[in-house]
């Protein structure tokens, strides 16, 4: 149990170490950057998802008309 015990706070330790002292976190201006970036590349792909799902919807019922 001891070990257990020791070996936690250990991990513990090492998790804390980690994400305060040796994680370089972004500037407020570098987080605004990416968050920007990511949205713009979001906004991007919906816009293509879209075209590429209102084409090809366009198409299927064009196709199933020549069908009936």
């Amino acid at each position: 149990m001891f070990n257990f015990l020791s070996r936690l706070r250990a991990f513990w330790n090492e998790t804390l170490t980690e994400v305060f002292v040796k994680a370089s976190w972004p500037t407020p201006k570098e987080l605004l950057d990416s968050t920007l970036v990511v949205i713009a590349a979001v906004a991007l792909l919906g816009a293509v998802v879209f075209f590429c799902d209102f084409s090809l919807s366009n198409f299927v019922q064009l196709a199933t008309k020549f069908v009936r």
